[in-house]
């Protein structure tokens, strides 16, 4: 399903009055807007960890017969 956004892009597309650089810019936008709200939920929900824990968690799970901290 569309978005509203989109759904106006999509209008405004068809009735050309949106090139195609600016319609790509445009999609573009409401990809990373996209991403910024899944990463804001995360970060709401805890879903988080520290750079160290996720450096100790990649080597932990380099390492021999060892076990990560949680799954990368």
């Amino acid at each position: 399903m569309l978005s509203t956004a989109q759904t106006k892009l999509l209008a405004i597309m068809q009735m050309g009055d949106l090139g195609a650089a600016e319609a790509e810019k445009t999609e573009e936008t409401l990809a990373l807007l996209k991403i910024l709200a899944i990463s804001q939920a995360d970060v709401d929900a805890g879903r988080v960890h520290t750079m160290d824990e996720v450096i100790e968690a990649i080597r932990a799970k380099r390492a021999p017969n060892s076990t990560a901290s949680f799954p990368v």
